[in-house]
Formats: C-alpha cells, structure tokens, sequence
C-alpha cells in the first residue's frame, strides 16, 4: 500500500510552515509450509513458517528535505503465521555499571525491530543510515545461490558461519553508493560501534570475559551488475562479544572474504560462492577452538520451465581447525508462480556432518532442529506456499 501525502516538515532549523513532500509504503510476506524432517530423532511432520523467505511486517519510506536530499527510514519485524510470535525475544544489553549500555531502555525490553530499523539520508551521492541494518556480507550471501535466502539446502544456512560473517548490525552506521559506471558498479560500508560497553578494561561476567571493543565491525561490500552477469566481494573484521576467562586472554577477531556471481544462459542460471574466514586471536585458536579456519563454497542452478524453476544446490564446508567439524549439503527445490508475488514451492535437503559436525538443517527463518548428536545427518521435505505484499 502506497500513499503519499503533504505534511509539515519539523525538521531541526527546518521552519514549522515549511512543506516537505512525503511517501510511505506498508509491506510484508507471509510463508507457510509443511514439513517432514528427521535430526536423528525420527521423522517428524510439523507447519511451519518462513520456508523460502523469512516472514516480515514492515514500512519504509522517505521524505524531501529540498533539493535531491531527502530523509530515509525503515522499519521492519519478524513474524510467524504458525504461531503468531513477532520480533526476537529480549534485548541484550551491554555493560554499563550494571544499566543497558545503548540506547533508552533501562531494563530488558522487546526487540520488536529484530530485522531492521534504520533511519538516514539519501541523495545522488548515496545514503548514510543509522541503526541496525544487515551488513553488506550477509546482503549478498544469497545472490551466490539459486535457492536465494531459503529452502532446504540453500547455501546461506551453511556458509555463513564460516569467519563469523556479520548478519545484521546493531548501533550501526551504513553508507551505500548510488550505481555507478554505467549503472552496474555499488559498494556499501557497513561499521558497528559494537554492544557499547562503558567500561575501562575487561569485565568478568560468569564465566567469559568482555570489555568496550566487544562487537566492533567494519564491513565492506563491491558488487557489480550488468545484464546476465553478476559478481560482488565482501570482506569484514569484527571483534568477538566476549572470550573464555578460562584460558583465553582477548576478544577474538573475526575476519572473512567472500565472492559470489551468477549469470543468466537463458536456458538456466548458474551460481557460485566462495568464503574463507578465521576466528582468531587472544588464544581462541587454542581454547575455544570453534571454526578458528575454514573455508568454503557452493555450486547451484535454476532452470526455468514455464512458470516454474527447478532448483539444485550442493554446498561444502571444510572446518580447518583442530576440532574438524566439516559438512556438506544437497538441495532439490521446485518454485512455481501461481500468481504475481505468490508463489509454491517444494524443497528437499539433507546436511551431511562428519563425525564430529552437528550442523543442522534450516530453510528460510527456521531452524528444524538440533541434531541428536554429532555425525547425525539432518534430511527434510517442505511443501510451502509464500506471498509478498
């Protein structure tokens, strides 16, 4: 739903009789789905929600401030059709002499924005937003993947975890540029000032140690578009939350590179993405240990037939340190539009752990559940159907 109206602008050193051209757009997707899945613990048959896509609630808009400069805002929540539950559960706070370290919530509240809430400034020069927003990384996760951002086996579920690849950052400045060179060239900086913790050295909480670097990120993003063709590079460098009072000595830093393209045949598209990443740093490597190296890439194509797509995808995971939780996974999905912004869709996948991996499987917004134990090979079959308004 589109409207646009004239409003007052209050705008700072704004007059209060000046007049600011305004537009603003409500959206959101619904996805439901019926699934069979077996995590080692039998199959289990279950409804439910965000196979192909995460499913949201949100409005965005902008409004003219004069020129080619206008204000710029986002908001947009979670939400399950299974069971109604909307946003992500309580607010982390930092430490700050025992009181929340960001923001103005005093004690826990409801992140009802858990996707993102942003607010800013866009010309022809680009944008510069503020708040929390998805890192460029995680933006192009799934341009590497004929699944997209969902189904049983889609690579975004798997690779991600490799170099601790930023997802969505809180308290978070992002510019992005315009298009470039022809209208095919974009880069976007996405840096995180972290959990804010207003302390003067490292702080013991239970059994992990933090201290005011903790959640510092810097992210940076290329891409590059141009008829069938596309091809992006991220990299990023962020400090862990905390480390192991226990035998580690610093915030591990987390670091990664990832490369994706596709391009379109015609008669089908090929994708492709490869990520490498360590977590390392203030003994981590030696004490936590957890995906301290790896690496790893997926292979997928979508061949289009009528209204339809047939999609296949196989991705590898290769955990390099000492620990070797290495894994692989396969995925078979049929997508097809019965109607414009609705669409069906079926999808297999199975996730296959090494003996000492537990990865499980997900789709687009769940998590189907831990596997039973490490070696165990989570497998599932999904019957959805996803709408976007």
């Amino acid at each position: 739903m589109k409207f646009t109206s004239i409003t007052i602008a209050v705008l700072g050193l704004a007059s209060a009789t000046s007049f600011a051209q305004s537009s603003n757009t409500f959206y959101g997707l619904l996805d439901v789905n019926v699934a069979s899945t077996d995590s080692g613990f039998g199959s289990k048959l279950g409804v439910g929600n965000s196979g192909m896509a995460a499913s949201r609630i949100g409005v965005k808009g902008d409004r003219s401030l004069g020129g080619d400069l206008k204000a710029v805002y986002t908001l947009e929540t979670s939400v399950a059709p299974d069971t109604g539950v909307s946003g992500n559960g309580a607010i982390a706070n930092g430490i700050n002499n025992s009181t929340a370290s960001s923001g103005g919530l005093l004690g826990n509240g409801v992140q009802l924005f858990s996707r993102q809430v942003f607010f800013g400034l866009q010309n022809d020069m680009g944008s510069l937003t503020i708040g929390r927003q998805y890192a460029g990384s995680y933006g192009i996760a799934g341009t590497g993947n004929a699944f997209g951002v969902g189904l049983f086996g889609y690579s975004g579920s798997l690779l991600p975890v490799i170099g601790g690849m930023p997802t969505r950052l809180n308290n978070s400045i992002v510019y992005a540029t315009p298009p470039v060179a022809d209208g095919g060239l974009s880069a976007q900086v996405s840096y995180s000032t972290g959990a804010e913790n207003n302390v003067n050295g490292n702080v013991a909480v239970g059994t992990t140690t933090t201290n005011a670097d903790a959640g510092k990120t810097i992210d940076l993003t290329l891409s590059y578009a141009k008829g069938p063709f596309y091809a992006a590079i991220s990299t990023w460098n962020g400090y862990n939350a905390s480390y192991v009072t226990a035998g580690e000595t610093g915030l591990a830093t987390k670091q990664g590179t990832q490369v994706s393209a596709n391009y379109d045949f015609g008669i089908a598209k090929l994708y492709g993405t490869y990520v490498t990443g360590t977590i390392q740093g203030g003994n981590y490597e030696n004490v936590t240990k957890t995906l301290s190296s790896a690496n790893g890439g997926s292979l997928s194509v979508a061949v289009p037939i009528g209204k339809g797509k047939v999609l296949v995808s196989y991705t590898s995971l290769t955990d390099n340190s000492s620990l070797n939780k290495s894994a692989t996974m396969s995925g078979l999905a049929y997508t097809y539009n019965l109607y414009e912004k609705t669409t069906t869709y079926v999808s297999w996948g199975q996730v296959n752990n090494n003996s000492n991996a537990n990865y499980a499987l997900a789709n687009g917004g769940d998590l189907v559940g831990n596997v039973s134990a490490p070696g165990v090979s989570p497998s599932g079959l999904m019957v959805g159907l996803m709408m976007s308004f």
